[in-house]
């Protein structure tokens, strides 16, 4: 006769949840790269062996807080945000700016997964029901991408600098009109740039070589497991030479977290001001999407993510990546006088353009050919409805 398994008590199911609390906790305050077994036990008061005597490795902790905690949350906001950009009437601003711990624990995870394969096997196909990418037609994936792209990357950019509410508001009121309007007559002749690969510049050699290298290292396995020994191997260096260049990794990944921002803003500059051009906006910040989710450029892409995660814990990248969206902003405000656009829009419009690639790069872990689609079912009729709210030039 088969062995009957015991009945749990009330009291070792309670420890489960707090356990999967303190999980969750420690996720959106640490990071699920700094997640540690003992830190979730001190946080429950517990002792590191009751933890492990439920979850024998981090990657199966993070299985059980997804299943139990964070799933319904984190699919739930992915699953709205197809809705909306199919034309429903839902509310993702308010989750956005007031976003719940088991949101932003769960977003991250999806960030996270690929480097945990028994997680990724649990969250890839789940969140691949949800977007059922294969149904979709062309002007679907595009509108999704869009608003799923400026949601999700909204959620981490607001970690890092509060956006005012009302331009939220007034993006998806944007959003709103745009994916139930009929799909626009599109000028078959486009044909975004997707852009070269992006790398550092400086014209320092070591320099160059060692911000590239950690872009590389840091973009697959994470800033919490990038070594500066990883980072000159990659480079062709020794320990030992990086540091004759830099005190310490951090000192290495905020130079070359600020470079590459900086390079990013720089290689974009002829498409950021066709993208305040009255005439040409809805094509230039269409191609502008192409080139942020262009699959030559991933290496930058992913590594700008991890940054952008890492940031909502750590205050002094936060303090880089604000800086630089700071400066990108006051050059929006320059262009200003050219576009004859109010401020408010304008802020809009620089929000998105720093938002969505950073969502783009999240669904590039799970989707092929975002640089492909024709952001335009998107860009055409908002900035045809912005123009309008606008003065004449």
């Amino acid at each position: 006769m088969p062995l009957k398994a015991r009945a749990r008590s009330a009291s070792a199911i309670r420890r489960d949840g707090e356990i999967l609390d303190a999980t969750t906790a420690e996720i959106v305050e640490q990071g699920v790269d700094a997640l540690g077994m003992l830190a979730v036990a001190r946080r429950c008061g517990l002792a590191a062996g009751s933890v492990y005597s439920r979850h024998e490795t981090v990657g199966e902790l993070l299985i059980a807080v997804w299943d139990e905690r964070l799933r319904e949350s984190t699919l739930g906001f992915v699953a709205d945000a197809v809705k909306f950009a199919r034309g429903d009437d839902v509310d993702l601003a308010s989750r956005i700016v007031e976003p719940s711990n088991e949101l932003l624990a769960g977003l991250e995870i999806v960030v996270v997964a690929r480097r945990f394969p028994e997680l990724d096997e649990v969250v890839r196909p789940q969140l691949l029901a949800v977007l059922d990418w294969d149904r979709r037609d062309e002007v679907e994936r595009g509108r999704i991408a869009y608003v799923l792209g400026y949601s999700l990357g909204l959620v981490f950019r607001q970690q890092i600098s509060e956006v005012p509410r009302k331009i939220v508001d007034f993006s998806f009121f944007m959003f709103t009109m745009a994916v139930r309007s009929e799909a626009p007559a599109l000028d078959p002749s486009w044909s975004p740039n997707p852009g070269e690969s992006l790398s550092s510049s400086t014209g320092e050699e070591l320099r160059d070589a060692l911000i590239n290298s950690a872009m590389s290292v840091i973009g697959q396995v994470g800033l919490q497991s990038t070594t500066v020994s990883r980072i000159g191997r990659r480079a062709g260096q020794t320990a030992g030479a990086v540091y004759t260049r830099y005190d310490t990794k951090d000192d290495l990944l905020i130079d070359a977290l600020r470079t590459m921002l900086n390079e990013a803003i720089y290689d974009n500059r002829s498409l950021t001001d066709r993208a305040l051009d009255r005439a040409t906006m809805a094509d230039a910040s269409a191609s502008l999407l192409v080139r942020g989710a262009g699959s030559r450029r991933r290496p930058w892409l992913r590594f700008r993510l991890e940054a952008y995660v890492a940031a909502s814990h750590r205050r002094d990248l936060a303090a880089v990546i604000d800086e630089v969206h700071e400066t990108n902003l006051t050059r929006y405000r320059v262009l200003l006088e050219k576009s004859a656009l109010p401020d408010d829009i304008v802020m809009a419009v620089a929000v998105a353009g720093q938002s969505i690639p950073i969502g783009l790069s999240v669904l590039d872990m799970y989707l092929d050919g975002l640089d492909s689609l024709d952001y335009r079912v998107m860009t055409s009729p908002l900035f045809g409805r912005l123009v309008q709210l606008g003065p004449e030039p």
